[in-house]
């Protein structure tokens, strides 16, 4: 697509009961770029889109009369060409599954929202929507060509060249649209997995780790682009099934639960499947999440699979995940150095993990020269307290601490450079000090 002309206008339509939650949906989107349109009701919205060319749907869940499943599977039965977006609280579950797989939405969002993610997860959409919509124009274009050809004399030899050419841009195109929707596609996943981090409860900067080192395991142990891609997603999206769990139950340590406590914890695997499976593009992904805590012996959750059974995937992630929530005290209930992690998953080879798995995992390590020292990863405001050991804030791309154990007052001090507006990088490093 050609970047020097001007996108056009995208028209958008919030859907929801709260006149409140429209006004700040308005006040987010009003720029330029945008035509806004605000419906209090899935009817109004429905008519709406029966007068207007509507490019984006956010509609909220729960809405008297129709609710917002019911709304979006209406607008994508008459409507496709709409990307739709959800906005759901975190009790919504179950309504979150059937809007997935009936409304077929593009991606959801939790409420309350964070201004900057949203705006990023509805510039994704419009641009993937763009490219869907150029890929289709482009490819018009092939088959009207392909049709000339046919129709050409063989004398016009100098034609049938020219046309050629003309065919072969034509592809060469088609392709980098196409290459440019995957890494649209890659960015939206990555953005959804930063909102599910927001969450209270759920740690932040995990799953960034998690993708980052499976990849790295995963083409080592030779598995096709494609299957390190699900691994990626996989890692990406790990937590999503946690968004169903109580507070209370996301921050207990593994070990102090009690059967049906731990029962329920160890289903977020399964629910992160029902979630992710009715989306094409991750069903293989889906997999990987639902059989997260199957162990090597047999001895895991939920299907009791066993070596090989387990897909390949699934065991990359588990020793991955099981290592940086030891590190964070998220199984025992206290933070562990990396020797004592290392020690640990060694004991446990061909028990609960994989022992190619464990042996090529280390070895990335070992060669990142990540044994020397202890992970560190970006963290969500959100997720911000006093205690951690903060191994850099940048404010506006300029170093605010390096190397602290925060503090009450350096928590607060950070939040409101937040407020004020200030662009904040947080990282802080897992584990305990040699």
């Amino acid at each position: 697509m050609n970047a020097n002309i001007e996108a056009p206008t995208a028209q958008l339509l919030f859907v929801d009961d709260e006149p409140n939650v429209l006004k700040a949906l308005k006040r987010l989107f009003r720029s330029a770029e945008y035509a806004v349109h605000l419906a209090e009701s899935g009817a109004a919205g429905l008519e709406i889109l029966q007068t207007q060319a509507i490019d984006l749907i956010i509609s909220d869940m729960r809405m008297p009369q129709m609710d917002g499943a019911e709304f979006l599977s209406r607008a994508a039965e008459n409507h496709p060409d709409t990307v739709r977006i959800l906005l759901t609280g975190y009790a919504d579950i179950e309504s979150t599954i059937a809007a997935v797989n009936n409304g077929r939405i593009y991606s959801y969002c939790s409420k309350p929202w964070e201004d900057n993610e949203l705006k990023i997860l509805v510039n994704n959409a419009l641009d993937q929507k763009r490219l869907r919509e150029e890929r289709q124009r482009l490819y018009d274009i092939v088959q009207r060509q392909n049709l000339e050809l046919k129709e050409l004399n063989s004398s016009l030899e100098e034609k049938v060249e020219k046309r050629t050419e003309q065919l072969k841009k034509s592809l060469q195109v088609i392709e980098q649209a196409n290459e440019s929707l995957k890494r649209q596609y890659n960015e939206s996943v990555k953005a959804f997995a930063r909102i599910i981090e927001m969450r209270p409860g759920i740690k932040s900067g995990l799953a960034k780790y998690i993708a980052e080192h499976a990849k790295e395991v995963a083409q080592r142990l030779g598995l096709p682009p494609a299957e390190v891609r699900n691994v990626v997603f996989a890692g990406l999206l790990l937590q999503i099934g946690k968004m169903s769990l109580p507070d209370s139950l996301l921050t207990l340590p593994h070990f102090s639960m009690n059967g049906q406590q731990r029962k329920r914890f160890l289903n977020h695997a399964q629910e992160g499947y029902q979630l992710l499976a009715g989306i094409e593009p991750l069903h293989q992904a889906a997999e990987l999440v639902a059989h997260q805590y199957e162990y090597y012996d047999g001895s895991g959750y939920p299907a009791g699979l066993a070596g090989a059974a387990i897909p390949l995937g699934s065991r990359i992630l588990t020793v991955i995940r099981e290592y940086i929530t030891m590190l964070d005290g998220s199984i025992t209930g206290s933070t562990m150095s990396t020797e004592q992690v290392k020690a640990r998953l060694l004991s446990k080879k061909g028990i609960h993990y994989d022992p190619q798995v464990v042996d090529t995992f280390l070895a990335v390590l070992e060669e990142t020269r990540a044994n020397d020292e202890r992970p560190v990863i970006e963290i969500s405001w959100t997720q911000l307290q006093a205690g951690m050991e903060a191994a850099e804030v940048l404010c506006n791309d300029v170093l605010y601490l390096k190397d602290q154990i925060l503090t009450d007052k350096h928590v607060e001090d950070i939040l409101g450079l937040r407020k004020h507006g200030k662009s904040l990088v947080l990282r802080v490093r897992l584990g305990q000090g040699h």
